[in-house]
């Protein structure tokens, strides 16, 4: 349980960095998606029902700041944590370079998603070529933030009486979060 609400409570603080300290700090390419990160680091560290709450939790507060279509984080946010869930089983949950080319590719794939539920559901026009230029600049952002938390942990995970691993994740097995 303590564990739910400390995904909460980062969630919930990184919601607040995106939407109110980025935009004064950075230009609006080089904002990372901090969201997008621990839903990933949900989808391979935690069990399953958890992860899936935290993420519905996640995207509805992420719609709800970002004042965009209802439900469209909400959407691909899970769909997100349910295709690392499905690549989890079958890599090394514990590489650093798996974590970091999961943000790569989670990027990427957040922007496709995001594009197509707002040109196909939301009617909102095209899209895509307002998204696509910017992916180069959100990757980047996206695997410096990333590197940057990742670091952090590797660093505070021995306080809090953890096993160190590779990549700040917990051990786990094959069989983890069943």
């Amino acid at each position: 349980m303590r564990g739910f609400f400390l995904y909460l409570f980062f969630g919930f603080f990184f919601v607040l960095l995106q939407s109110s300290v980025f935009p004064v700090l950075l230009p609006p390419g080089l904002r990372p998606n901090l969201l997008l990160i621990v839903i990933l680091y949900l989808g391979l560290s935690e069990n399953f029902p958890r992860a899936v709450l935290v993420t519905l939790l996640l995207g509805g507060i992420q719609d709800s700041f970002s004042g965009t279509s209802l439900g469209l984080y909400v959407s691909v946010d899970l769909a997100i944590l349910l295709l690392v869930r499905l690549l989890s089983e079958h890599l090394n949950a514990e590489s650093p370079a798996l974590l970091l080319l999961l943000i790569a590719a989670g990027t990427l794939v957040q922007n496709l998603l995001v594009g197509f539920c707002l040109t196909v559901f939301a009617d909102a026009g095209p899209v895509m070529p307002i998204l696509l230029p910017a992916l180069p600049q959100q990757l980047i952002a996206n695997l410096l933030a990333a590197s940057f938390l990742l670091y952090f942990l590797l660093r505070l995970q021995p306080l809090f009486g953890t096993r160190s691993g590779l990549a700040g994740l917990v051990y786990q097995s094959k069989r983890h979060g069943s």
